[in-house]
């Protein structure tokens, strides 16, 4: 009579091994000056402004120390018509300045992309608004927009467009556009770089097949390459609205040299001179917060899309 083999199951191994173990506490050091900086650099600094929110500390109104007013900040702030003024600006410019650099960024990572004799042109194209600096850009649209030398002027005056040159940084609208187109300028290469390293990793044996198919161009790109352009056009979008809400150095350029400011202000601009011109620190704490908080909102908005379409 045989014997059967029966397989013994081996034991489960509690816990880790030392190997792992070793290797987790190696991981923990090497992340722990990250993590300790982020905290100081990021953490502290946002934890001290909320403090700060709950405090008076207005420097051409001194008291003895910076006594506790508890909310009061927070109800002058939802008082205050010059806050609501700057956070419609803001939210104004943002829906029109993202929307505006995707519909410019897309195109010209596509010019990037596709083999032509322009596209060393179309790179070269990316990576120039997107390496000035916003204050440099600032000046030197608002020097192009200029009523009396502006370039734009010279423009549309020799081409018969219009018969007297524009006043862009006198005019509200104008100076809103002026401004707009300004952004839009700066901020669309960074669109358009992420969306070309979206299109570098679609195989382009996808599109051939489509144009086997018969699908031309528009067809392809509509239903092959846009789809798949989705998570690089979220993580656009994601960081341009983030950008776009808070900012500041364009904004804050354009009103040095434009006489109708209050149509361009934007939060962070009013940030800015509550505490450096008007020295009101405590409620530039609390306006801090605030736009701490639409920028929270715009990213949960955005997790909570991906998510939902993540999950269908």
């Amino acid at each position: 009579m045989t014997q059967k083999n029966v397989a013994v199951p081996l034991p489960r191994r509690k816990g880790r091994s030392r190997g792992e173990a070793s290797e987790g506490w190696l991981a923990f050091w090497l992340l722990l000056p990250a993590a300790l900086l982020l905290c100081g650099v990021l953490l502290f600094p946002m934890v001290t402004t909320i403090r700060d929110s709950f405090f008076f500390n207005k420097l051409t109104e001194p008291f003895n120390g910076q006594p506790f007013v508890g909310l009061k900040n927070y109800v002058q702030m939802f008082a205050d018509p010059r806050f609501g003024t700057s956070l419609r600006n803001t939210l104004f410019f943002a829906v029109l300045t993202v929307g505006g650099s995707f519909l410019v960024g897309i195109p010209m990572a596509l010019a990037a992309h596709t083999p032509s004799k322009v596209r060393g042109l179309a790179r070269v194209a990316l990576l120039l608004p997107w390496a000035m600096p916003p204050v440099m850009t600032g000046l030197i649209f608002a020097w192009l927009f200029n009523a009396q030398y502006g370039v734009f002027n010279d423009i549309i005056v020799r081409l018969h467009i219009v018969k007297e040159p524009l006043l862009w940084l006198s005019t509200p609208g104008l100076a809103v556009l002026a401004m707009v187109v300004t952004i839009v300028w700066k901020t669309s290469s960074f669109v358009a770089l992420i969306v070309l390293g979206g299109l570098q990793g679609i195989p382009r044996e996808l599109t051939e097949a489509s144009e086997v198919d018969g699908a031309n161009r528009i067809q392809s790109f509509f239903r092959i390459i846009l789809p798949l352009l989705a998570p690089s056009l979220a993580v656009a979008f994601i960081f341009r609205s983030i950008s776009a809400v808070q900012v500041f150095d364009i904004p804050y350029t354009f009103i040095q040299q434009a006489p109708a400011q209050g149509l361009l202000e934007t939060l962070g601009v009013y940030i800015y001179r509550t505490s450096i011109e008007f020295l009101d620190f405590g409620y530039a704490a609390t306006l801090s917060v605030a736009l701490f908080a639409v920028s929270l909102a715009v990213t949960a908005v955005y997790v909570r899309f991906v998510r939902d379409g993540a999950s269908t």
